[in-house]
């Protein structure tokens, strides 16, 4: 049983309700026995929706343990381009997971997959990710918001409700056995349509990394 364990949650973006509702998220999964510091980007943008908010995303998250920042026991990378963590992982003494890369690995876990996301821009960064991270012979399609992600993420019943009819669209294919939510911000949404009696399994990249870095502690 883990004991006083502690979890710093980096929210590469500066939205510190976002921060907030990824670490509920995360306490939710882990339970008793863990401690869920939160970190918020300050200075880079309030979504991170391009390659250059993950450059800046990724530099100011680097400096930031450069400056002294204490990991904890471990650290999750809340933001669905992984932005730092080859970084971080090579700086730091404990366990880092990305979501990007924990919700990927959970879903090739039931066969092929889909990822559903607000963000067109990152396409070829997420597929980038699925490669490097093996599974990109898994990855059947991914799909794409066509509403602004600002906008789209202010209306959280929109959002639910048009990640349903991407959800639905890309199970209808016949080859995608899991979907993953992808943004960390996406939380709640993917909270809500895991538990909404969904076609394929829901994968929920942020609880994802938290089962992943439970284990990776535990084990060690």
């Amino acid at each position: 049983m883990a004991k006083d364990r502690r979890i710093l949650l980096i929210n590469p973006n500066a939205t510190e309700y976002v921060t907030e509702r990824m670490a509920v998220a995360v306490r939710e999964e882990l339970g008793d026995g863990w401690y869920v510091e939160e970190m918020t980007n300050e200075g880079a943008p309030s979504i991170i929706t391009d390659d250059a908010g993950l450059e800046l995303a990724t530099n100011l998250m680097v400096e930031a343990f450069d400056k002294g920042r204490d990991p904890l026991d471990g650290v999750i990378v809340a933001a669905f381009g992984d932005p730092a963590l080859q970084e971080l992982r090579a700086k730091l003494p404990v366990p880092v997971v990305g979501i990007a890369e924990s919700g990927m690995l959970e879903a090739a876990e039931y066969g092929n997959f889909a990822i559903v996301t607000p963000t067109p821009n990152l396409f070829d960064p997420i597929n980038g990710l699925a490669e490097r991270y093996g599974v990109r012979d898994k990855l059947s399609v991914q799909l794409t918001t066509k509403t602004d992600a600002y906008v789209l993420m202010s209306q959280p019943e929109a959002l639910v409700e048009t990640l349903r009819g991407m959800i639905d669209e890309v199970v209808a294919r016949g080859d995608v056995n899991a979907v993953v939510i992808g943004g960390g911000p996406l939380a709640d949404a993917a909270k809500t349509l895991a538990a909404s009696n969904p076609p394929c399994p829901i994968v929920g990249p942020v609880p994802a990394a938290a089962r992943r870095i439970r284990n990776m502690i535990e084990s060690a």
